[in-house]
């Protein structure tokens, strides 16, 4: 009797090995046959049996990312010095030296079309300098070579890797602080904090916070507060558009966290857009009741005396471009002063058309300081003076901002700053003129766009971001 249940026991001891060796066999196959994560930026999950060694490996590897990353931001910070107007810079001869090596990479079509679009921007506009007898020497011409120069050379630098191309960005806008900080430069007049942070420290500050968050790897709750307070402190400082762009990109990292993969895409940015309408309507009441401050309650006040439309964002200067760039489409008129009276007159009337107050003298806000024809947009401007085939460059990030937007969860940790920059470039390339250091920026929105699209085999994360 005690012989037979030894037997069945034995059996019993048997057959419950052989469930745990199939139970660990298949759990052995599920570990080989799960997704890794091919992005660099992302740690590999360690294998059972592995941790010390992984453990050690991820060490040495987060170190080695760290000195890399602040290489690229130490490159990216060459432009602090300046070289010819607000485009080129010390940074620009050294994409110059980095270019040869594109030709050694295996770029896609996708890579070489933002450089394509640079070329033809600046032929059009030298040719266009030449028809209207101004010199292919100034800044409106020369800016889209530099950022042809700069476009290849982060390529380069950074191919297919995100977290590089976010490095060198923090670099760029380390650089212009910088630049803004030395003695002498054109923006050293304004001397209020509010001027200050207008015009030199904004837009930068907020790409340096969100860099250092996503670096300590803080969480993405934390990164839409810190956008929130940035875009609340603008609009104190009379920074309207600013704020603007922050709580917009804020929205967006809201919803999409909400939302995750339950709502479709469309969906999420169709009621950023609603409430945002929504948002912006309501602003310049906000601004008008003095709680902003009373700076800002002035600026709004003036806008709305002078009957500007909502639609243009405060700006008085779209009717003067959309007249201009109709009166000469195709090769512009070479340089904004060139545009003739007759077309003020035209812009006028379009002005009014358009809902501007007839009794206020909106020719004078055409002008800036020193006595140019400002038409204070990036596309618009380069549309006006150089003509069409000038404005395919803008007109193509327009469209490469708006890609980035909608499939930010593609860039993972990364989003909250992919975000940011596109949102910014949109308002720009909309209602800003150029800026220091914004040609390397846009370079740097091309290199991020091309990294998570039109792959053609490059090296990037299939996995959904944390939106």
């Amino acid at each position: 009797m005690d012989g037979r249940q030894e037997e069945m026991g034995g059996r019993d001891d048997e057959r419950q090995h052989d469930r745990f060796s199939v139970g660990d066999r298949r759990m052995d196959d599920l570990v080989s046959q799960a997704p890794v994560r091919t992005d660099p930026g992302t740690p590999a999950v360690s294998q059972p049996g592995e941790q010390t060694h992984r453990t050690f490996e991820g060490r040495r590897d987060l170190m080695r990312r760290l000195a890399l990353n602040s290489l690229l931001i130490a490159f990216g910070a060459l432009s602090a010095v300046q070289g010819l107007g607000v485009a080129l810079t010390l940074l620009t001869p050294v994409c110059l030296l980095l270019a040869p090596a594109l030709l050694l990479m295996r770029a896609t079509w996708a890579q070489w079309l933002p450089f394509a679009l640079a070329v033809v921007g600046f032929v059009a506009l030298y040719i266009s300098s030449q028809i209207n007898d101004t010199s292919p020497f100034e800044q409106r011409v020369i800016q889209w070579g530099a950022f042809a120069l700069y476009y290849v050379g982060f390529l380069v630098v950074a191919e297919r890797r995100v977290e590089r191309a976010f490095s060198i960005l923090c670099g760029i806008a380390l650089g212009a602080l910088m630049y803004y900080l030395t003695p002498g430069n054109p923006y050293a007049v304004f001397y209020t904090f509010a001027d200050q942070w207008k015009y030199v420290w904004a837009q930068w500050i907020g790409i340096l916070a969100l860099y250092a968050m996503i670096t300590i790897r803080a969480r993405i709750e934390l990164q839409i507060i810190a956008l929130l307070l940035l875009g609340s402190f603008s609009l104190v400082e009379n920074f309207r558009s600013h704020a603007i762009v922050c709580v917009f990109s804020a929205a967006i990292l809201i919803v999409g966290l909400l939302a995750r993969n339950n709502v479709p895409r469309w969906l999420q940015l169709g009621v950023v857009v609603f409430f945002g309408s929504i948002l912006y309507v309501l602003l310049p009441r906000i601004a008008l009741s003095g709680i902003a401050g009373e700076a800002l309650q002035r600026k709004t006040q003036q806008q709305v005396d002078s009957g500007v439309p909502t639609i243009l964002a405060g700006r008085t200067e779209s009717p003067l471009s959309i007249t201009a760039i109709l009166e000469r489409p195709w090769f512009g008129w070479g340089s904004a002063n060139n545009i003739s009276p007759d077309v003020f007159d035209k812009a006028k009337d379009l002005a009014i058309s358009l809902g501007f107050n007839p009794t206020s003298p909106i020719e004078y806000s055409w002008y800036d300081t020193l006595g140019n024809v400002s038409l204070h947009s990036v596309l618009f401007s380069t549309w006006a003076e150089g003509g069409i085939f000038a404005a395919l460059l803008p007109l193509g990030l327009l469209v490469a901002a708006l890609a980035v937007l909608w499939n930010a969860p593609r860039y993972g940790r990364w989003a909250a700053l992919a975000v940011l920059l596109s949102v910014q470039a949109v308002w720009d390339l909309l209602f800003s003129p150029v800026v220091y250091n914004m040609m390397p920026a846009y370079a740097l929105l091309a290199v991020v766009f091309t990294a998570e699209h039109f792959s053609g085999g490059g090296v990037r994360s299939r996995r959904p971001g944390p939106l």
